[in-house]
């Protein structure tokens, strides 16, 4: 998935590209980008458990929201 790095309140977040609309200094992450981070991350913390979570960066997360893309689309 597609990805935006934003600052917002001084904190530097990743955004879903699909549910934001882009703003001004954003870096877009496309898909293989992505990727490559995501595995990167898997080979440092690999046989790790992941316990710690990010509240802020969740709570900024959705400030930035513009659409959920989890949503089905409703038959027509």
């Amino acid at each position: 998935m597609a990805m935006r790095l934003r600052i917002v309140e001084d904190i530097l977040i990743a955004l879903c590209a699909a549910e934001t609309d882009p703003m001004p200094d954003d870096v877009y992450l496309d898909d293989g980008q992505h990727y490559a981070i995501a595995a990167k991350f898997w080979r440092d913390y690999q046989g790790e458990t992941i316990t710690w979570q990010e509240e802020e960066d969740n709570r900024l997360a959705e400030t930035q929201k513009v659409r959920d893309s989890t949503q089905k689309k409703q038959k027509q």
